[in-house]
């Protein structure tokens, strides 16, 4: 019995490989075939004379306000530490690099 039990495992095997190809081949040709017709539908559009879109200005708008909000925010912490933290505070923990112009001790009072 022993090499009936290994006919039937190698069929069992080899039939187990050819289905589960087969299910791989056919989910990645509904993939690659989902993907090209995206691609043509692209490209229809593009040979149709549709405009593309390289530059949004909202986008810009929306980001120079952000830029700029930041900006004040950090403003607005330069000045908090200015009201609440002494000269010699900001010194002691910067050290003597504190007049640089980036360090928040650098502006007075």
């Amino acid at each position: 019995m022993s090499w009936y039990e290994a006919l039937v495992s190698v069929i069992s095997a080899v039939a187990g490989g050819f289905m589960g190809g087969w299910v791989v081949a056919f989910r990645m040709g509904r993939w690659r075939q989902r993907v090209e017709d995206h691609l043509e539908n692209i490209e229809r559009r593009l040979a149709s004379g549709d405009r593309t879109l390289y530059n949004v200005p909202i986008i810009d708008t929306r980001l120079e306000a952000l830029v700029q909000e930041l900006k004040a925010l950090r403003e607005e912490r330069r000045e908090d530490i200015r009201r609440f933290v002494t000269h010699e505070e900001c010194d002691r923990r910067h050290g003597a690099d504190s007049k640089d112009s980036d360090s928040p001790c650098s502006k007075s009072n």
